[in-house]
C-alpha cells in the first residue's frame, strides 16, 4: 500500500498536513512542503471559501491589472488557482517548488506551462523575459527572503499581484507598504480575510 493510499483517512490527512506544516513559514522549508503533497489537495482547494478566493482574485485582476498575455504563477501548487487565472490570460506559466503538486498541476490544466523550481531557479523556453503579470498567492508567507523575492517578482512582472491570509498582515504589510505604487483590497469569506496586493513596474 503506498504513503498515499494509507493517508486517505481524513484524520489521518490531516494529522499528516498539520505535522509537515509545523515551523514552514518564513523558513524555505522545501521539503517539508513537498511532502505535503503526498496527500492530493492538502489545502482542500475545492472548498467552498477557496473557490471564492480564485474568484475574487480573477476579479482584482480584470479590474487592475487587466488583459495580461501571459502570467507567471509562483506557488502554483497542483494548478487549482491556475485553472482560474488561465481564462484571464493567451498562456499561464506555473513554477512550485514541489514536483509532486507540478504532475497533478499538468493534469488538471493542460493548456498551461507547469515547470518545478522557485522564482529564483526556473526555466521555460518559450516564456519571455518579462511576464505581463506575476503572481504569487497564498505562497510569500512560505519565504525566508521577502524583499529579495518581491524584488525577483518585480524583475519578472510588468505588473505583480500577491494574496495572503489577513493574519500574516503584521508581518507583511511593511514590505508591501515599501513598494511604489502599491495598492491593495482586502475579501472576506466566512470567518476568513485575505488581502491582495498589486503594484506595476517600469
Amino acid at each position: 500500500m503506498s504513503l498515499l493510499e494509507q493517508l486517505r483517512p481524513p484524520r489521518l490527512r490531516d494529522y499528516w498536513v498539520r505535522w509537515n506544516l509545523r515551523q514552514v513559514h518564513y523558513a524555505d522549508r522545501v521539503r517539508k512542503l513537498d511532502r505535503v503533497y503526498c496527500v492530493e489537495n492538502p489545502w482542500r482547494m475545492d472548498s467552498a471559501q477557496e473557490q471564492a478566493r480564485f474568484a475574487w482574485t480573477n476579479g482584482v485582476i480584470s479590474t487592475h491589472l487587466p488583459n495580461p498575455g501571459t502570467v507567471l504563477e509562483i506557488g502554483c501548487g497542483e494548478g487549482h488557482q491556475s485553472l482560474h487565472l488561465s481564462r484571464l490570460c493567451r498562456h499561464l506559466y506555473g513554477i512550485d517548488v514541489s514536483a509532486r503538486a507540478v504532475r497533478r498541476a499538468r493534469r488538471r490544466c493542460p493548456n498551461a506551462s507547469f515547470g518545478t523550481g522557485d522564482a529564483f531557479a526556473f526555466h521555460f523556453a518559450d516564456m519571455p523575459p518579462v511576464a505581463d503579470l506575476v503572481v504569487a498567492c497564498e505562497m510569500v508567507y512560505y519565504v525566508k527572503d521577502i524583499p529579495r523575492l518581491l524584488e525577483r517578482m518585480s524583475c519578472l512582472g510588468r505588473s505583480c499581484l500577491a494574496t495572503y491570509h489577513e493574519q500574516h498582515g503584521r508581518t507583511l504589510g511593511p514590505y508591501f507598504a515599501g513598494l511604489p505604487h502599491c495598492e491593495q483590497e482586502r475579501f472576506r469569506f466566512g470567518h476568513v480575510e485575505w488581502v491582495a496586493v498589486w503594484w506595476r513596474n517600469s
